[in-house]
């Protein structure tokens, strides 16, 4: 049998990268899936792909900074699904920035988006899967949630904090029979890395150098462990975050020098921290 047969999910920014990867994967695996992402447009094509492959899914514009826009979300899938058993809490964005010069207004978006969002998200999820018996979450993290790093402040501390945040509701929502969990991706070649997304000069060069296994990660591969900590195969398993990074949190320093990047590399990963 399927690993999701008959499971009512949710996935939020599920309109690209990862959460594409994820919902598609979700709908093979036999769920039927609200796909959530703040570009409706995206969403639709996501849930029109899972169509075509003979799933069953619907789109839905969601801004996960609002608390009335997750619970509108919740309730479109109880209408539609009639409840929810799991729930992929993945929006996320990334921008560069520094503590001492960085703009408030891009830590404070950051925080709305990766950590107030995955709060409200839990908040909304979890009455539907109390009322429904049980169910389990996942929620991304990062590699950036397990160590620090320079240039993105706001989104190291948010990440951090999602693991906190799983940790708790991990414990609180226990006795309902709610699992929740984290992964936390390396470098993975998604979108959010702006415009050098699909660029093999630096996703298969630079990017590559700091994972142990020699290349960065592809969405389907976080999709397969996404899927794996939804399903019952992982239902011994709570409150745990899970790396997927090729080997980033195993060793640190095995890339190349710095100096070795040459100016047009260092413009275009200079405007990879710049994305929002």
């Amino acid at each position: 049998m399927a690993m999701l047969q008959g499971q009512r999910a949710v996935v939020t920014g599920g309109g690209s990268g990862i959460g594409r990867a994820t919902a598609k994967r979700f709908a093979s695996e036999g769920a039927r899936v609200c796909v959530a992402d703040l570009n409706g447009e995206a969403a639709e094509s996501v849930a029109k792909e899972i169509g075509e492959a003979g799933g069953e899914a619907f789109a839905i514009s969601t801004d996960v900074t609002s608390v009335e826009a997750n619970d509108a979300m919740v309730a479109a899938v109880i209408e539609r699904f009639g409840g929810v058993d799991v729930a992929y809490l993945n929006a996320g964005i990334a921008i560069g920035s520094t503590i001492l010069d960085g703009d408030i207004d891009v830590w404070n978006n950051v925080l709305a988006v990766n950590l107030s969002g995955v709060f409200y998200g839990l908040r909304a999820v979890a009455p539907a899967m109390i009322e429904g018996g049980g169910g389990s979450i996942v929620i991304t993290a990062s590699v950036a949630g397990l160590r620090g790093g320079a240039g993105m402040p706001s989104y190291y501390a948010t990440k951090h904090g999602v693991v906190g945040l799983m940790k708790a509701a991990a414990t609180e929502f226990a006795e309902h029979q709610i699992r929740v969990n984290a992964v936390c991706p390396g470098v993975i070649d998604t979108p959010i890395l702006g415009p050098v997304h699909g660029v093999k000069e630096i996703t298969e060069g630079i990017l590559s150098k700091g994972h142990l296994l020699g290349r960065v990660g592809q969405a389907p591969e976080v999709a397969a462990l996404v899927t794996f900590l939804a399903s019952d195969q992982s239902g011994f398993i709570t409150g745990a975050a899970y790396p997927i990074d090729g080997g980033m949190t195993a060793a640190i320093g095995i890339g190349g020098d710095p100096a070795d990047i040459d100016p047009e590399t260092a413009t275009l990963l200079e405007k990879m921290l710049q994305r929002d």
